[in-house]
């Protein structure tokens, strides 16, 4: 990870009370999100609601940011696609589906400055370079699971692979993502 996570300081100002730093936290990182809210939720309107509920967990919780843990956009992704998972559920609902198969991390909107989008272009490029490190079914199952919404059960199903073997593809996916990406 660079040494300056462009991110990590205006949420640790959202976490002191700073709205100037929470409003252009939103401007720089809305557009990623919001694609993301996009492909998991079934309508814009749904995806905007997300969208909205995810900034305030991002506001209200943004003290508990650890950056030795995380980068701050794959931690505000992490809060906002859980809540896209949450409405999911709540509704019985399922994301709209589309071709499994690696799409690319390049899911940003371009209205972003290079200035701005800095960060979120570093850990798209070192996710890439780490997903295409793993093993083709670790890589489909993850994706399945984080970037799509899928439950261990729905991927087991789809994929007719054992319930215990999906959960240990992701695992160990995962495991290795975190290895690449220290």
């Amino acid at each position: 990870m660079p040494e300056t996570d462009p991110y990590a300081e205006l949420l640790r100002l959202c976490a002191q009370g700073d709205q100037k730093a929470f409003a252009r936290l939103y401007t720089l990182t809305s557009p990623k999100l919001f694609s993301l809210c996009l492909r998991m939720m079934k309508s814009r309107q749904a995806a905007e609601e997300v969208l909205q509920e995810g900034f305030v967990k991002i506001w209200t919780r943004s003290g508990t940011f650890d950056r030795r843990k995380a980068s701050a956009m794959t931690w505000m992704t992490t809060v906002v696609r859980n809540r896209a998972l949450d409405v999911i559920r709540s509704k019985k609902s399922r994301p709209v589906e589309v071709d499994m198969e690696y799409e690319g991390m390049d899911f940003a909107a371009d209205d972003l400055t290079p200035v701005e989008t800095t960060g979120m272009n570093w850990s798209a490029e070192r996710v890439a370079v780490c997903m295409r490190e793993l093993k083709p079914q670790q890589r489909r199952s993850i994706l399945m699971a984080y970037y799509y919404g899928f439950t261990h059960e729905e991927i087991s199903k789809k994929l007719e692979a054992p319930l215990g073997t999906v959960k240990a593809w992701v695992r160990r996916g995962i495991d290795r993502l975190r290895r690449c990406l220290e």
